[in-house]
């Protein structure tokens, strides 16, 4: 038997945790008649997969620099934002009217919404779309290792849609990775429908068959391969974890993970209320605070220099400074000891607090009762109306399972936060529909089992 090729897309933090430091990419990697060749965005991201994964005769890296997007290329970006209808999209539309104005734009996005938001238009503007636009930025690889297989980690991402099109053209075999929670009904349309796709759950699946007209036959629920890790059963020591970050291992403590600066300017002051509120013994005796910042964001040591006894976890590493108007990281990764400081960080702690985010299951996936901030402490910030976002499509069945907790002020953070610590066994219910509903599998082998199926397709 040859040995057969397999393209596989890194060209962020995501797709590198879901994929490559999963179980998917060392399955794959078991077959010794495979090999592998990963694509990535920039060089430095290819030498740092080198050294942690490997650069061997079955293992090979792709730089590919930025994509320029023009034309009837531009064109049909805009169509694929512009042709999802969901609760999500009107709200994100709705909020930037709110904090940008412009009454016109806004009526105006939600009559074009309204009139190409069906399935005749986004298949004409799929076979159009095929037919018209011309990139062939990847051609050179195809005719270079001639691949069998195309496993595209982040569909959505522009430079993969001009990769599925290259797979298109040289009639390779593609499998799409709907990689998150949320981008089906929160981001766009696909722009380009790949031979299968590989979703986490079957929430996700029938979103896929709705928005997007996927064929059910074609959708593979894999279960979710970067939370394999929290099915494992391993934990570091509490002694031995409390000594790394810093915190006492015979008490309590509550972690906040911070809105981040792109959509909040008040993380420091929901830092400060949460730290005045426990020293004035609100949430109980002998409980402390702990600070989880997002990977991708960038923190402000200035802030951090005000409060020397902040304990904190600045967790990510970064590739590049700050995608521009925004204060993040926009090239971001955790290596596989910051995910595993996660994994003990949501083991050992007693308490989350945060906004609407996926932590929330991370969080409930250890039995640990889940607290959403509903409230801003500076009321007259246009980064209030990012509290709707509780009511975006995703998240509202995440809340409609009953294990997340909404508080809508300071007070009723209080009285909640102390209400889980005493009984962390409130709302346990609604936090295991939670896990069932999002994580489909909790054996640990997601990975493997997504792995599996990208080689059976590889061998038809």
């Amino acid at each position: 038997m040859g040995m057969k090729t397999i393209f596989i897309t890194s060209f962020d933090g995501v797709e590198t945790k879901n994929v490559l430091r999963s179980s998917i990419f060392s399955t794959i990697l078991e077959d010794k008649n495979t090999r592998v060749v990963v694509f990535v965005k920039n060089e430095k991201r290819a030498q740092a997969h080198k050294a942690e994964f490997g650069d061997s005769d079955r293992i090979f890296y792709e730089v590919v620099g930025n994509i320029s997007i023009a034309g009837l290329d531009r064109l049909f970006q805009w169509l694929k934002f512009t042709m999802l209808k969901t609760t999500t999209t009107d709200l994100r539309r709705f909020i930037r009217y709110k904090v940008e104005g412009g009454l016109f734009q806004y009526w105006l996005g939600l009559f074009t919404n309204r009139l190409l938001s069906n399935r005749w238009c986004l298949a004409l503007s799929r076979r159009l779309d095929y037919l018209l636009v011309a990139n062939h930025t990847y051609d050179k690889f195809f005719e270079k290792y001639k691949p069998d297989l195309v496993f595209l980690a982040n569909i959505f991402y522009e430079p993969e849609v001009h990769f599925l099109r290259a797979a298109k053209k040289h009639r390779v075999k593609t499998i799409g990775f709907i990689n998150s929670w949320d981008k089906i009904t929160a981001r766009c349309v696909l722009r380009l429908m790949p031979d299968k796709f590989v979703v986490f759950n079957d929430l996700v699946r029938d979103e896929l068959k709705y928005y997007d007209l996927a064929s059910d036959e074609d959708i593979f629920v894999g279960g979710i391969p970067q939370y394999d890790i929290y099915f494992d059963g391993q934990s570091t020591a509490r002694d031995e974890f409390c000594r790394q970050i810093g915190l006492d291992p015979n008490k309590k403590f509550i972690v906040y993970a911070p809105h981040g600066s792109s959509y909040s300017n008040s993380d420091w002051d929901m830092i400060d209320l949460l730290y005045s509120l426990n020293q004035k013994g609100s949430f109980g005796e002998n409980i402390e605070i702990f600070v989880r910042f997002h990977p991708y964001d960038l923190v402000s040591e200035e802030e951090v220099k005000k409060r020397p006894n902040l304990k904190f976890d600045l967790s990510g590493t970064h590739f590049a400074s700050k995608v521009a108007n925004y204060q993040r990281g926009d090239d971001w990764e955790m290596d596989t000891s910051q995910l595993a400081r996660l994994r003990d960080t949501l083991y050992h702690m007693s308490l989350l607090v945060c906004y609407a985010s996926s932590l929330s299951i991370d969080a409930a996936i250890f039995d640990r009762p889940v607290i959403n901030v509903n409230f801003e402490t500076r009321p007259d910030s246009h980064f209030r109306y990012f509290r709707e976002y509780f009511k975006i499509a995703h998240y509202k069945k995440a809340l409609d399972a009953g294990g997340i907790r909404l508080v809508g002020s300071p007070d009723e953070l209080a009285i909640a936060a102390k209400n889980y610590l005493l009984n962390p066994g409130l709302d346990r219910d609604g936090r295991k529909r939670l896990i069932e509903e999002q994580c489909k599998f909790t054996d640990g082998g997601s990975g493997r089992r997504i792995g599996q199926f990208v080689l059976d397709n590889l061998a038809q």
